[in-house]
């Protein structure tokens, strides 16, 4: 990515790279946060799912 912030005319800040400790924390926090928004993003699809139609609520005339 450095590269292509200088092509654009960007100047690197100069800091060091994160050890590998703390880029594996990292993705480890990204993917139970991105696991968390993908289970309720799923949970909300289903219990849309399941919501009674207006068909089922109208009482039936008899």
């Amino acid at each position: 990515m450095g590269e292509r912030l200088i092509s654009y005319g960007y100047d690197l800040a100069g800091a060091v790279r994160p050890d590998p400790a703390e880029l594996l924390r990292y993705r480890r926090v990204e993917m139970l946060r991105r696991a968390a928004h993908t289970k309720r993003r799923m949970l909300d699809r289903l219990a849309r799912v399941r919501e009674p139609g207006p068909l089922a609520c109208r009482p039936v005339a008899g």
